[in-house]
């Protein structure tokens, strides 16, 4: 694990790929990391100041921005709560019969209309749900195969995978996982399968112009207490490592967006929100911070909260890895689901 001490910024390039495989082992991502050559001189990466947004009184599995509110998401909890763009006027959104299943709680909103409108949860257990947008209804749209996982969730903005919604199975523990297209129908078709150790435990599209990864679904796999990587898959299942030893096991990611040309009324603070299940609070880091980085992606680990950001190189070949210095209002984080906010 690394700590406040030993954080200064560096950066890497990489820029590879290999085939799918559906047993990748460690040995061979090594061997694929030893080909992508040397690290070049960057600048430092961002300062991220984080700020307490919110302190909730649920063990947080990660934070979702629906567009008109809030969703702070549970880990080892059945219950899901709403707040305003200001974080206040909270309350129970929904609540899951049965319990989860597991630890931890995806969510996402659809960003076409093809989608009927709603939120779409991932359980642990692999059931997942559309829920009302007000919560008052809860419909079971699909359950994949598999064990209890971390399972990550995202709408594919893209179009690269149908604009299905695409969820992961495995988790830290795990040697790996599975990538499914669900359908509006709930049928389930798997994608392709990603290789340990850890697994995949939140879910993000990669931006238009991500160099050889543009486009794809990108993966923060948690290796429990040892080491961090961002993957990236496309729609036929061929993998591609887009970063590797980031830390403390990755949790967070999200796509660092352009902010809109016509600013809405009611949005929150511009920024990245994270959640954490130590404090049960929401950290709150303004995306002035991350102007620079825009079209790129920001990553962090579970624990000792280390950030990175990850742009495409100037080839268009690869990646530049650049680690951010953090501050951070409590000492001891465990790190889940982000939301960028442009």
């Amino acid at each position: 694990m690394s700590s406040a001490r030993d954080r200064p910024a560096r950066a890497r390039e990489t820029g590879f790929r290999w085939r799918r495989s559906r047993r990748l082992t460690l040995a061979g991502v090594l061997a694929a990391l030893a080909l992508a050559g040397g690290s070049g001189a960057t600048p430092a990466g961002p300062t991220l100041t984080f700020s307490t947004f919110a302190q909730t009184d649920l063990p947080l599995s990660g934070v979702v921005w629906t567009g008109t509110s809030f969703l702070y998401l549970p880990e080892n909890a059945s219950q899901i709560e709403a707040a305003d763009a200001t974080g206040a006027g909270v309350h129970q959104f929904t609540s899951f019969a049965g319990g989860l299943g597991g630890e931890e709680v995806r969510c996402a909103v659809p960003v076409i209309a093809y989608w009927p409108d709603g939120v779409y949860c991932h359980l642990p257990d692999n059931r997942i749900y559309r829920i009302a947008r007000d919560g008052s209804s809860i419909t079971l749209l699909a359950t994949l195969p598999g064990v209890a996982s971390d399972g990550g969730l995202v709408f594919d903005s893209s179009g690269r995978f149908g604009y299905a919604l695409l969820a992961s199975t495995g988790g830290s523990s795990s040697e790996g996982g599975e990538i499914y297209a669900v359908r509006t129908d709930g049928r389930a078709q798997e994608i392709g399968a990603y290789p340990g150790p850890g697994g995949a435990d939140e879910l993000a599209i990669a931006p238009p112009k991500f160099g050889p990864a543009s486009g794809q679904l990108l993966l923060s796999v948690d290796q429990d207490s040892v080491s961090g990587r961002v993957l990236a898959i496309d729609r036929s299942g061929k993998v591609r490592v887009v970063a590797s030893g980031l830390g403390n096991g990755d949790n967070p990611i999200a796509v660092v967006a352009a902010p809109p040309r016509q600013p809405s009324s009611g949005q929150p603070a511009p920024g990245l929100y994270v959640g954490d299940t130590n404090s049960m609070a929401v950290y709150f880091a303004p995306a002035s911070a991350l102007a620079a980085f825009v079209g790129g992606v920001v990553v962090g680990s579970e624990l000792g909260a280390d950030f990175w950001t990850i742009k495409p190189n100037a080839r268009g070949t690869g990646f530049v890895v650049q680690q951010a210095a953090v501050h951070l209002p409590d000492g001891n984080p465990n790190l889940e689901g982000a939301a960028y906010v442009p």
